[in-house]
């Protein structure tokens, strides 16, 4: 007899019972945001990120049963294959949404694992989707709030696949049970570690949300299938609290307010395609740029006064300076400054492999120097920082920022939102017809009225 104490049981129940008219208000309208959003990076990277097209021809290979669509390219396989392909796509440009406070990227894993399974069930309401989504980026981002984070293991990689699971399960309409299974069955599927981070020149930090959509879509259709997951994957002896985190989480935190606040409504859209880390310099030095009028040719130095984690970002400094890939510029603090310095901007092309090897923007990042200062150690979520520009006069400015533009606390505008995805979806793989995306926008900002997801999904795959 199960003891139904780990807080899966009352997670699950939760997940179960909540129906669309339970969602706040201001929930149903930031999920919406996030869908539109992810959406629209996916897009984005189909036609940006030459990696994805490595990752969708393996997929191509594998065949399988039509059933869900690859966001971009096209094509339709199983669902879990293209909650693989469509996670990976949602995180390739670093351009996802962000939960400042974990840190956790809930929505690239959890939409795409959600639209999969939509896709493969058909019929499923634009108010079941949301409902979904809200339910699995919520999870997500209480998991992030909970845990006791060593910059060790990957928040997104390794929580997302209970926010996947969780999103599934609701779309699939899975009963407290097997919702507990879904979950038990998601504890083997979280894993990854920051070293895809930390590691230059590699593909997999920008890859690396496909592992928790595909985990997330795989438990909740083991779990619709019968198979019994462990019933105490959060809190049992070597569940993920004691395993990933030896026992040091904030039970509270993930249970405080359940159903009446959901967490998805504090996350951050993001105004630049860069990692989360580097949006207070980015923003520090563009708004020094503009405030005292400096053009690339003022500037003699840029002194980047950066934490514990930050500098992770920023070392080894000369390769940091020269990066030889887009995931490397996205991830080194000093090129994107050197960016946002050069070009009073930070857009997508920016960061393409043509946009990385701008001569002025690598004579720039040469004069990008960070400095360790304690004052911005990282303890929860993405850290605070300050930049110092220094003029060829002599004259230094400087500008400290607890957060940059996006955050909740300075949340993108719905306008930019809006436009964010016009321009992400231009760069389709496949091109969409201005109409077509004035009809995707319509829905997602309406999608309470839309009778069957697959509306949206068609034109943009």
């Amino acid at each position: 007899m199960a003891s139904k104490q780990d807080a899966a049981w009352k997670l699950a129940r939760h997940l179960a019972d909540t129906r669309f008219e339970d969602l706040t208000l201001d929930a149903v309208e930031a999920t919406k945001k996030s869908i539109l959003d992810t959406l629209g990076v996916m897009v984005a990277a189909s036609g940006i990120a030459p990696e994805c097209r490595l990752l969708v021809d393996l997929i191509g290979e594998a065949g399988g049963k039509e059933e869900s669509s690859i966001i971009g390219f096209g094509g339709r396989v199983p669902a879990w294959m293209a909650a693989f392909v469509n996670g990976a796509l949602g995180h390739c440009l670093d351009y996802d949404d962000l939960f400042y406070e974990a840190p956790v990227h809930p929505s690239s894993p959890v939409v795409a694992a959600a639209l999969a399974v939509a896709e493969r069930e058909g019929h499923v309401t634009g108010k079941q989707f949301v409902t979904a989504v809200a339910l699995g980026n919520d999870l997500t981002c209480r998991l992030g709030l909970a845990m006791r984070w060593k910059m060790d293991w990957n928040p997104t990689t390794v929580l997302g696949a209970f926010g996947a699971a969780a999103a599934s399960g609701k779309v699939l309409g899975l009963n407290e049970d097997e919702l507990v299974s879904a979950l038990g069955i998601a504890l083997s599927e979280a894993t990854g570690t920051q070293e895809m981070r930390y590691s230059v020149g590699n593909h997999l930090g920008g890859m690396r949300d496909g592992y928790p959509a595909r985990g997330g879509v795989l438990s909740a259709l083991m779990a619709k299938q019968g198979i019994i997951g462990p019933e105490n994957c959060f809190e049992g002896r070597a569940g993920l609290f004691n395993v990933y985190f030896g026992g040091d989480v904030d039970r509270n935190a993930l249970m405080r307010d359940l159903g009446k606040k959901f967490e998805g409504t504090r996350v951050a859209i993001k105004a630049w395609p860069t990692c989360g880390t580097s949006h207070v310099y980015i923003d520090a030095t563009l708004r020094i740029a503009s405030e005292q009028n400096l053009k690339p040719q003022d500037i003699a130095a840029i002194t980047l006064h950066v934490g514990d984690f930050a500098m992770l970002h920023c070392q080894p400094i000369e390769e940091r300076r020269r990066p030889q890939t887009s995931a490397d510029a996205k991830y080194s603090i000093p090129f994107c400054a050197a960016i946002a310095a050069t070009r009073r901007r930070v857009t997508i092309n920016d960061l393409t492999l043509e946009g990385i090897k701008d001569p002025a923007v690598v004579d720039m990042a040469q004069k990008v120097n960070p400095k360790l200062d304690a004052r911005f150690n990282a303890e929860k979520g993405e850290p605070p920082g300050m930049v110092e520009i220094t003029a060829k006069t002599g004259k230094s400015y400087s500008k400290q920022l607890e957060f940059g533009y996006g955050h909740p606390g300075n949340p993108v505008s719905n306008e930019d939102v809006i436009q964010k995805f016009r321009d992400c979806v231009s760069c389709s793989a496949k091109p969409v017809s201005e109409t077509a995306v004035e009809r995707v926008i319509e829905m997602v900002m309406k999608i309470e009225e839309v009778r069957d997801i697959r509306d949206i999904v068609r034109p943009l795959s």
